[in-house]
């Protein structure tokens, strides 16, 4: 999923949720910027949990909205990319699957990305859909990633978590800025900051931004109203998983 969607499951799943919340639940696509494995940013958001429990409480809010994106436990990237219902793989990918050739064709790849590139394209449509209902996240997004110096004190704890030296970990989030729609939010921006996205991954220097955003218009129009049910059965998920962890 992209930022705003992971900014509202956490206001959502948590009364009041603040800047640590929000910048914890975009941390594992920092990947982008930061050069973690998929698999561990989108897995360790109970075990950052219990290690800051010990060593900095004040930062477990940042470790809970890491544990409401990932896939273990499943938070919102498990039940839209890995797993839901009886699907094959998770819901964003469901809707993908009548995009994905021109998915693939849009971004310039093998047809065997297509559907990968098709998700994304999803979650961009349920993107501007929720931006839509909800102006006031993008400008909270991005000063939760622009406005850091009150989290500095979580740098040498995700460092030592993490294993890594110094404060790149959390200056990754700021760094995913420039890749990221936050105001305004609209198919056109989400599709050319996704060009950036596809151009730093795969080495494609311009996908066809206009056929993009115009399949982001097209795919928020055919999700609807799947998309809502979808959120509000996942939400009830995990909510009902924070609260028999204890985690809050």
């Amino acid at each position: 999923m992209f930022p705003i969607t992971h900014a509202y499951a956490v206001s959502r799943l948590v009364p009041g949720a603040g800047q640590l919340h929000i910048l914890g639940a975009i941390f594992p696509d920092a990947v982008l910027t930061n050069g973690l494995s998929w698999d561990r940013a989108h897995r360790s958001g109970a075990a950052l949990y219990a290690f800051l429990r010990a060593r900095a409480p004040a930062g477990l809010p940042f470790a809970l909205g890491m544990i409401t994106h990932g896939v273990a436990p499943a938070g919102l990237d498990y039940y839209g990319d890995q797993q839901y219902a009886t699907f094959e793989k998770g819901y964003a990918f469901e809707e993908a699957r009548p995009y994905a050739a021109r998915a693939a064709a849009i971004c310039r790849l093998p047809e065997t990305m297509g559907w990968w590139k098709a998700h994304n394209l999803v979650e961009m449509a349920l993107e501007w859909l929720i931006a839509q209902r909800y102006p006031e996240l993008g400008p909270r997004v991005a000063a939760a990633l622009t406005q850091t110096a009150a989290c500095a004190f979580l740098a040498p704890h995700l460092a030592a978590f993490f294993e890594r030296e110094g404060p790149d970990l959390l200056h990754s989030l700021p760094a995913m800025v420039p890749f990221l729609a936050l105001d305004p939010i609209t198919p056109a921006t989400l599709a050319e900051r996704y060009e950036r996205q596809v151009r730093l991954k795969h080495g494609v220097e311009a996908i066809a931004v206009d056929q993009a955003a115009a399949l982001i218009v097209e795919i928020a129009a055919a999700i609807q109203p799947r998309c809502w049910a979808f959120m509000e059965d996942v939400l009830g998920k995990m909510g009902a998983l924070l609260a028999a962890e204890g985690w809050g």
